[in-house]
């Protein structure tokens, strides 16, 4: 009979317990863009064509626009409308799964099995165990925890599952020197293309690549560079293919169906209003503050700096030891950049984060499983102890029952109580059940928009998510959004547009923890103080009517 392999069955549990916190996660969270993601996919199989001409927003009518994301539209929407809420959630959730377990494979064999890892000493481990188990599953654990603000239906997901791909095709590039490798690019990206614009940040990711190994070329005579291991250099010649291969990319990228156009919002992200504006734009120490997140990132950066240190100092050993050939310390160029680079991007922008544990993640596993690496005896120990393996298993059995259990398996989100505390349910079925709302142009908060646009699709709207950045009156129309909460240009706004209904958000009391109020010094009374010149003005103005209002939103109506 053949003997059980408990490691095996702690992976198993491992990854039952990511994927019922995926689940868990995402049925407590309902992404303000869902209802137009539906919506273009309902869409797009109903005209059997892709979206061009904009329909749900009066402010950009005859304007066009380009659907970066129309196939999991349509993916999301026929997988909602056939069989429900539940195995849509059930979809993304092993979108992330499958990028873990391909993570931890390609992290396995490409940085724990090489060269690097080997040391000196005799050990009595076998040669085929596997070496950084634990650290492989408090990342990743870690990881998903602090990503999980932007994990659940979201469309972002698909570039997580990319990038991870275009760097696996990388590594391989550089070790095997295999030309053929670089076919896989082709129909990477024409997918990614097609799915995501986060595409633009793969072609980034290869033009940082290119830059990097043209740059070791440069300075590899150069002693002050000593520091550097030049094992993954590769020759001109190969360099030179890459590049060939980065046009032949960019080019399978204007074969998709939007083509050219598919680069035409890339001009509209010069203006940066939204980042300043929008909270997943923002970094992740502005409120709320993404208090894991920050501590990862604070890791990542500690890691950079001892990476430097100990690769000078372990450097400065074995050239006095005239051992001038010894790479085991000294830093690869290419993982260092790119985890520094999105690194700079998720302190800019806490929606980069997931992008970082991404790209950190292989480099950080290598550091600390050199520099972490547990006796061979407690290796042993942990190996052949029954008794930890045993409450190993009992503890995830616990955590994913207990996660079952808590989940709310969502049937409906655009009408269920928890999510109707943050968007609009109640008051858009007091709407839709009087005709005198239907013909009236309406004023709605920006993050309800999306929402909308699947409960109320009939109703063209001043905003929704979908083009935040789009050029408008001179600026952005998010720029022109903003200006109705503007005191002085209130009035003429809502005049300007013909505007005869509002629905706005009452936003609700923020309150501080402990560690916010008496360390970071948050200031609840001032922070929940700003002024609604809004909804101030259409309260005092007796031409407009307070028609409806609950917890969270108010109607107004112009008589």
């Amino acid at each position: 009979m053949k003997k059980i392999n408990l490691l095996a069955i702690i992976w198993l549990l491992f990854y039952a317990l990511i994927f019922s916190f995926l689940l868990y996660n995402s049925h407590h969270y309902l992404d303000p863009d869902l209802g137009w993601h539906l919506q273009v996919g309902k869409q797009i199989l109903d005209e059997k064509n892709l979206p061009s001409d904009e329909y749900y927003n009066y402010t950009l009518e005859g304007k066009k626009w380009v659907d970066h994301e129309w196939p999991l539209n349509i993916a999301t929407y026929w997988l909602y409308n056939n069989f429900g809420y539940f195995y849509l959630n059930l979809f993304f959730a092993l979108i992330i799964l499958a990028v873990l377990i391909i993570q931890n494979i390609f992290v396995q064999k490409c940085f724990l099995k090489n060269k690097d890892y080997s040391t000196d000493k005799a050990s009595s481990l076998p040669p085929n165990y596997p070496r950084g188990t634990g650290l492989i599953m408090f990342f990743q654990l870690f990881g998903v925890l602090a990503m999980a603000p932007h994990l659940g239906v979201r469309m972002q997901e698909i570039t997580l599952l990319n990038l991870l791909l275009l760097l696996i095709i990388l590594c391989q590039y550089t070790q095997r020197k295999n030309n053929k490798i670089l076919l896989w690019l082709l129909p990477l990206f024409y997918f990614w293309a097609c799915v995501h614009g986060g595409f633009l940040i793969g072609l980034l990711v290869m033009l940082l690549w290119l830059g990097i190994k043209i740059t070791e070329l440069i300075i590899k005579k150069i002693n002050a560079f000593h520091f550097i291991d030049f094992t993954n250099k590769l020759k001109p010649k190969k360099i030179l293919l890459f590049s060939y291969f980065l046009l032949l990319v960019i080019s399978s990228t204007l074969l998709t169906p939007y083509g050219l156009k598919l680069y035409s919002f890339l001009q509209e992200y010069t203006n940066t209003f939204y980042m300043k504006n929008i909270s997943e734009w923002l970094p992740f120490y502005y409120w709320p503050i993404q208090y894991k997140q920050l501590f990862y990132s604070a890791i990542v950066s500690a890691t950079l700096i001892l990476l430097i240190y100990t690769s000078l100092k372990q450097v400065k050993i074995a050239n006095s030891k005239l051992d001038k050939n010894n790479s085991s310390s000294k830093i690869d160029l290419w993982p260092f950049v790119l985890t520094f680079f999105f690194l700079l991007l998720s302190f800019k922008s806490k929606r980069h984060f997931p992008l970082l544990f991404i790209v950190s993640f292989p480099l950080l596993i290598k550091f600390y499983s050199q520099h972490l690496d547990l006796p061979d005896k407690i290796k042993t120990f942990f190996k052949k102890s029954l008794f930890i393996k045993f409450y190993l298993v009992a503890g995830c059995l616990l955590t994913i029952s207990s996660l079952i259990i808590k989940t709310d398996f969502i049937t409906n989100p655009f009408i269920s109580p928890p999510f109707c505390k943050d968007y609009p349910c109640q008051a858009v079925s007091f709407l839709k059940n009087d005709s005198r709302y239907f013909n009236k142009k309406i004023f709605n908060n920006y993050g309800w928009g999306g929402f909308l646009i699947w409960a109320w699709p009939e109703k063209k709207l001043f905003i929704d998510g979908r083009l935040p950045q789009y050029n408008y009156a001179g600026h952005t129309l998010l720029e022109e959004y903003c200006e109705f909460f503007n005191k002085e240009k209130t009035e003429s706004k809502l005049n300007q547009y013909q505007i005869k209904l509002v629905l706005l958000k009452i936003n609700q009391r923020i309150k501080f923890n402990w560690f916010e109020k008496y360390i970071l010094k948050f200031d609840e009374e001032k922070f929940n103080s700003p002024k609604n010149h809004l909804k101030n003005y259409l309260d005092k103005t007796k031409k407009w009517q307070l028609v409806y209002h609950d917890k969270i939103s108010r109607v107004y109506l112009y008589e």
